[in-house]
């Protein structure tokens, strides 16, 4: 299974039109993939349970046994979810899917060729479950965390050269038929390096080689971007859909960062940014712009407005249907701005950048930090530009990467608006700028992720 894993099957293609239902199978067969099993039936492990029943592989799909009630009823709930979120291609692949509990069924492991863990971001809980992983994993089985933080040497550390040799990081994007990122993280050469053909022609995504580094590529890049965002339009006194109309003349997604925030739950930001900010050096600007030690943050927490989940974030509907805004003053909702004017018109962005209202201080603040932060730590985390603008494009939904942004800006810009406090930073930004403007003129990394590539 490892050997047909390393190479990608002849002509297998990782775009374009989906295959038919014979070069699926085919490409199933190719990989040497026969069955999968995925620990942790939450958003992210049913929807990667159902993307391989997407594409043909059996697929165990365990969690911890249900207090009350059926012993797998936990697994049984995220395959429902699933079904009404539209994570299986049709009713059909449903039937692929096997739950079960990892106290009664964990000897099931013993016929995977891919094992991967979906539990909790909590180091201890999925090391002990690694150990038991190994005590059944048959000879030459794969093992992959889904964790988006943890690196993948704190995760092996302590277990044997064969174990490690066999474990990689895998981290999906959520909901993961759709989104077509996926990040690994393996010793290269190893059998576990052999994951990014089985991801690529089994599973349809597209494969970026991380460095063994907190948070990979997407997420170092998108959380840091997301707390920066925040804790300035809290400085320049912002409103949240202000603050929302200057990001999307980035690129970014029209819900901004608050609105992202409202999908993500702001109840989580506490785990996930935690465990990333604890994994980085004080002085990283994560830690510098402390998201989950905001009032802002805090506030909603206590008053149990999580976001979407709980139909009340930075954003909610009112009792007549208009959208409202946490005003961060009061602490209450007001009505959402039906309209905001920014300079150059949303669609210049060097407009935006020379003027000299709080949304061009907020521009400048936002996107110097941010473009400075990837620049600054592009050598650490991946192998190179091209990578970090398509993780952040196929990640986050960035119509440009932060390279590309800097590519498309003036130099005259680069050079006058970004970090006027900040000698090292100005320099390097001005310092990459005649790069990523020569890579854009050569064609730099895609962005747009297609759907159902499978």
């Amino acid at each position: 299974m490892t050997d047909a894993l390393t190479e990608a099957p002849r002509g297998a293609s990782t775009s374009g039109p989906r295959p038919t239902p014979f070069r699926q199978a085919w490409a199933v067969a190719q990989s040497g993939l026969s069955r999968a099993a995925v620990i942790g039936a939450g958003s992210m492990g049913a929807g990667i349970a159902a993307q391989f029943a997407n594409a043909g592989v059996p697929v165990d799909l365990l969690d911890i046994p249900a207090d009350k009630g059926r012993r797998d009823a936990r697994a049984e709930a995220g395959i429902a979810a699933q079904l009404r979120s539209g994570g299986f291609m049709g009713e059909g692949p449903v039937a692929l899917v096997n739950t079960g509990n990892v106290e009664d069924h964990l000897d099931r492991l013993a016929q995977a060729d891919w094992i991967i863990e979906a539990v909790i971001e909590d180091i201890a809980i999925k090391r002990d479950l690694y150990a038991r992983i190994e005590a059944v994993r048959k000879p030459g089985a794969l093992v992959s965390s889904n964790t988006s933080t943890l690196p993948r040497a704190a995760l092996v550390e302590g277990f044997g050269a064969g174990f490690a040799a066999h474990f990689a990081i895998t981290h999906f994007f959520n909901p993961p038929r759709h989104m077509e990122l996926l990040e690994l993280v393996a010793e290269p050469g190893s059998p576990a390096a052999g994951l990014a053909a089985a991801g690529r022609h089994v599973l349809g995504k597209t494969v970026i080689d991380c460095r063994d580094t907190p948070g990979f590529i997407a997420n170092r890049i998108g959380c840091t971007w997301m707390s920066v965002s925040v804790i300035e339009a809290l400085r320049l006194g912002l409103g949240a859909e202000e603050a929302d109309a200057v990001q999307t003349t980035f690129g970014v997604p029209r819900t901004g960062v608050f609105g992202l925030l409202d999908l993500i739950g702001i109840d989580v930001i506490p785990h996930i940014w935690g465990s990333l900010m604890r994994a980085l050096p004080d002085e990283d600007t994560i830690n510098r712009f402390d998201l989950p030690g905001s009032a802002a943050v805090r506030g909603m927490i206590a008053a149990g407005r999580f976001g979407r989940k709980s139909r009340a974030g930075f954003y909610r509907r009112g009792a007549a249907g208009t959208r409202e805004v946490i005003d961060f003053q009061t602490g209450d909702y007001r009505p959402q701005e039906a309209s905001i004017r920014l300079p150059g018109e949303g669609r210049d962005l060097a407009a935006l950048l020379a003027d000299g209202s709080a949304f061009g201080a907020y521009a400048r603040a936002v996107l110097g930090s941010i473009l400075d932060y990837a620049v600054e730590h592009t050598p650490s985390i991946a192998r190179g530009p091209d990578d970090v603008d398509a993780a952040m494009a196929l990640g986050y939904g960035w119509r440009r990467g932060p390279f590309r942004i800097l590519a498309d800006l003036p130099e005259a810009v680069v050079r006058r608006a970004f970090l006027p406090g900040d000698a090292a930073g100005s320099a390097r930004l001005a310092a990459a700028w005649p790069e990523a403007r020569a890579a854009r003129l050569l064609g730099g990394a895609r962005a747009g992720a297609p759907k159902d590539r499978l």
